[in-house]
């Protein structure tokens, strides 16, 4: 039995386990947009809305103490909605002079990549995926991409054409990420 469950947990989160990606080979390209990849979030969001349904229901048809239980993950379920409606509309446009982040289409941020003084290249050992972060002249984290996204390598390109510094870290903790 405890097989068994190694092999479901294995097959669960084995996808997100693996040697960290590589920066592929790509030219250089002066206007991009980085967004999360719209299909696996659509796939997220309509299961996520399955499960509310479901658990909804369950609540709805039955009246003893597991009903409470339901309703918690009816809660859960809405709080996992709105993140993947937050990744859904998450898009960074990014050009030779600024990159331009917005969220659910209203909210903007603007960051001047002559503001941006390094960029770092942050690889843990058992992730997949690479985070890529910005800093400010004051070393403080301006914004950070994770390589799952689409178009997110192309931030170290044009970090080399801008002749921004970077760097190259393995397995740094998560408290130091906010400054240099």
């Amino acid at each position: 039995m405890g097989h068994f469950v190694e092999l479901c947990m294995e097959l669960l989160f084995g996808l997100s386990k693996g040697s960290p990606e590589k920066m592929p080979e790509i030219e250089y390209t002066d206007c991009f947009v980085i967004k999360h990849p719209r299909k696996k979030t659509l796939a997220r969001i309509c299961a996520t809305l399955v499960s509310i349904i479901v658990f909804s229901l369950l609540w709805a048809f039955i009246k003893y103490e597991t009903r409470y239980l339901y309703a918690i993950f009816v809660g859960l379920g809405v709080v996992l909605l709105s993140l993947s409606a937050y990744a859904f509309s998450f898009q960074c446009s990014v050009d030779d002079g600024e990159l331009l982040r917005s969220s659910f289409w209203i909210f903007k941020k603007k960051i001047l990549w002559k503001d941006v003084s390094c960029v770092r290249v942050l690889e843990e050992s058992n992730e997949k995926t690479v985070t890529i972060a910005l800093y400010n002249m004051a070393g403080r984290w301006m914004i950070d991409f994770n390589t799952d996204m689409e178009n997110a390598w192309y931030v170290i390109k044009m970090a080399e054409y801008q002749a921004i510094c970077i760097q190259q870290e393995r397995d740094h903790p998560i408290d130091k990420l906010g400054r240099l």
